[in-house]
């Protein structure tokens, strides 16, 4: 997932990179130091989706709460030290958004912040809607501007300090012309004005709707990706996983794409078998059995790993010579205990973990209970599912 600064300032910095390490599918996943791989391919297919999001209505509800932070009345004198401010407030309105959507909702699942209701704490939640959806508001090309905090005080400078218009009727104030205050030419908004001191649902209105998915089937990071074909397909059947969707229906570049993805995430489920079973120090048989059965069909698949890491670019190669490295060793039988596949995938996690490996750590000790990373990649595609049937319910008044 590409994560875009919402201001400068090296709190945030930091803090932005706490929310990249939340958005692994699991911090498993990095002992063998693959995740760029998988997020590529997410990106990919799902740009602008982050594991961290759990409902749409939020792509419609933050550029609304962002102009109603513009209403507030900054310090005129702090204008170089406004960003606190600035923050403060938008957390205020996330707050009262969050009540008012717990208020509102017969399923209150996936309500950032939901917990930290009526607590007597001035704490709110670590990671807040403002970051888990900025970067999808930016994909979307909602938010057209990384520079959130200075914005929003520029245009409420603006807005307070300009002399009064006097507007007719008919005149459109949703447009994005450098007429209007700041606040227009870094974030567009849905025809709706969302009522902070009233309860709000989860559903969808019919305005939501058509600016989430005008939005979605215009970006241009959307472009030729399986969100945009499932948005625009309203009756492409949503499969239950991510391997299961039906590459068939697809158009050809978009089927090869789900297809490699799934070869990736076939090929990594194996790996990361072999890892528990050498964590194991080999004495799990369960996972002997299961990796032997699991090579078998890999060696009958076809699948070309040039193919599948080609189709994908990353800023470094480490992830994608150690995939392939493993392949030589699966075809040129080097699979025995303590072989040269085995000591490959120790070498791996002893470079991307250094002091916090498992394997020949004693810190650590196998549990068959939780085995690690024991499952398949699925792309962020549970988000998707759960946006998808948002999109496909019938729209609230």
């Amino acid at each position: 997932m590409k994560l875009g600064y919402i201001h400068s300032n090296k709190e945030e910095q930091a803090r932005v990179l706490q929310v990249l390490k939340m958005t692994s599918e699991s911090v498993a996943l990095e002992e063998l130091g693959i995740g760029r791989i998988r997020d590529a391919f997410a990106d990919k297919m799902f740009p602008g989706i982050s594991t961290l999001q759990k409902h749409i209505k939020y792509f419609s509800l933050m550029p609304q709460l962002y102009r109603k932070a513009t209403e507030k009345r900054y310090n005129r004198y702090n204008r170089y030290n406004h960003y606190n401010e600035v923050k403060a407030e938008i957390i205020r309105l996330e707050k009262i958004m969050t009540k008012n959507l717990y208020e509102g909702s017969t399923d209150k699942r996936g309500i950032t912040g939901s917990d930290m209701i009526n607590k007597n704490s001035n704490n709110y939640v670590k990671y807040d809607p403002a970051y888990i959806y900025n970067t999808g508001l930016q994909t979307f090309e909602i938010l057209r501007s990384t520079q959130l905090y200075e914005l929003i005080y520029s245009a409420s400078e603006a807005l307070h300090n300009a002399p009064k218009a006097i507007k007719s009727e008919d005149e459109d104030t949703n447009n994005d012309t450098g007429e209007k205050p700041n606040i227009f030419q870094f974030c567009t908004f849905p025809n709706v004005d969302y009522d902070f001191t009233q309860r709000c649902s989860l559903d969808l209105t019919a305005e939501d709707k058509a600016f989430i998915i005008d939005h979605i089937l215009n970006a241009k990071e959307c472009k030729n990706s399986l969100l945009r074909y499932i948005v625009d397909n309203p009756d492409f059947p949503i499969a239950e996983t991510f391997e299961q969707i039906p590459a068939s229906l697809l158009p050809a570049d978009l089927a090869e794409t789900q297809d490699l993805a799934r070869r990736f995430a076939d090929f990594m489920y194996m790996i990361h078998i072999r890892y528990n079973y050498i964590f194991s120090q080999y004495q799990d048989e369960e996972l002997r059995t299961l990796f032997e059965e699991k090579l078998a069909e890999f060696r009958n698949s076809g699948t070309d790993i040039d193919k599948v890491l080609n189709a994908i670019t990353i800023s470094e190669n480490s992830s994608k010579r150690f995939c392939k490295n493993v392949t030589e060793r699966l075809f040129s039988n080097e699979t025995q205990a303590g072989g040269a596949l085995d000591q490959l995938i120790i070498k791996r996690e002893r470079d991307v973990k250094k002091s916090r490996r498992k394997i020949e750590n004693p810190a650590y000790t196998y549990n068959p209970k939780k085995r690690i990373h024991f499952y398949k990649l699925s792309y962020r595609w549970e988000t998707v599912k759960i946006f998808a049937d948002e999109l496909r319910k019938d729209t609230t008044p």
